[in-house]
């Protein structure tokens, strides 16, 4: 590296563009007003002179660092990949870093990945979990520590938070509409117990065939231990031995729709020529055989729609005390099998 740049100093930079020091500060730390061509102008400069900001001084002096945390719930699911890309080509934007800690569902953990999190001293927090009184009070704890945060996906019932999620009712009253529309009237309804997400796309369930028959049968209500394909596997394995036949399956998940399809092989059963299977999510649905239809959550744009808040926060731009943005889902249709009448 050229010594000379190593000496460029935010003094030069501000020299060089005609601007004032607090104007040059203001475009690094992207805070308070600067017009774009102004902002333009000292980028730069910044650029020619090859001044680079000393991140981690800057962060040991203000016992802070310049990074967002992200709190999710399973790193292996690939919804949430999507909606850490969507956060960084955000923060990529304005140099932030981005610290992601994995809590895999469990109070526990998430206690222990808080303790991580509070020594870091991120400038706010994005959270992806379950509804547990413990997150609740984790959510509680960051805004009474003055950390922005903004809740994704779940959980939902936090009041006086900024938060994007999915109209869930609605998606699953469209996907199983859309199966009665292609003939199905025996569908069964996998979700999962105690879970609020789940309850939510019930409901749609319920909508919707009430709207078609006029009457829920009970028995194609079926609930698994979790979201996991492991515990959705038992749950069709016993629904398959308890229930009269079904032509549909609406998993509240692509995970939960991955166990059935996998129950169903075990029995003879083909997908979708002797049972259509819709899914909920798209996070498997692109690398199933047969292709699974799935109703798909934008999880990309749910990520820099929270990011993007986040940083308005942090500049203080956001007028409204709290905002809660519900985004809708889109069905993405591989295979379904048409029921003759």
């Amino acid at each position: 590296m050229n010594p000379e740049k190593q000496k460029v100093t935010i003094k030069d930079v501000a020299q060089q563009a005609g601007v004032s020091t607090a104007t040059v500060s203001r475009v690094i730390n992207n805070s308070g007003f600067v017009s774009e061509p102004l902002r333009s102008r000292v980028l730069r400069v910044m650029e020619d002179l090859g001044y680079v900001p000393n991140r981690i001084a800057q962060s040991l002096k203000k016992r802070e660092s310049f990074a967002i945390a992200y709190l999710l719930p399973d790193i292996d699911n690939p919804i949430f990949a999507k909606v850490v890309r969507g956060i960084q080509d955000v923060l990529e934007s304005v140099s932030y870093d981005l610290f992601l800690y994995n809590t895999g569902f469990s109070d526990k953990r998430l206690l222990h990945q808080l303790v991580s999190l509070l020594e870091n001293r991120p400038r706010g927090v994005i959270i992806s979990a379950w509804h547990s009184k413990r997150v609740k009070e984790t959510i509680l704890l960051f805004r009474n520590l003055g950390f922005p945060v903004v809740v994704v996906h779940a959980p939902r019932d936090v009041p006086k938070v900024d938060a994007i999620v999915v109209d869930d009712c609605k998606g699953s009253y469209e996907a199983v509409k859309n199966l009665i529309q292609f003939g199905h009237r025996h569908i069964l309804s996998l979700g999962v117990r105690k879970s609020v997400t789940s309850s939510l796309r019930k409901e749609g369930y319920r909508q919707a065939m009430m709207e078609a028959f006029g009457a829920v049968d009970e028995r194609f209500l079926v609930e698994a231990a979790s979201f996991s394909s492991h515990d959705a596997l038992r749950a069709t394995r016993n629904a398959l031995h308890a229930l009269v036949s079904f032509t549909a399956v609406f998993a509240h998940s692509d995970s939960l729709a991955l166990g059935a399809m996998e129950a169903l092989d075990e029995v003879g059963l083909r997908v979708p020529d002797d049972v259509s299977v819709v899914g909920f999510d798209g996070a498997y649905a692109f690398c199933t055989f047969p292709k699974l239809t799935t109703m798909v959550i934008p999880n990309y744009e749910m990520g820099k729609m929270a990011a993007e808040l986040l940083l308005e926060r942090l500049r203080g731009d956001s007028t409204p005390p709290t905002q809660k943005l519900v985004l809708p889902t889109f069905l993405h249709q591989s295979s379904l099998r048409e029921i003759r009448l």
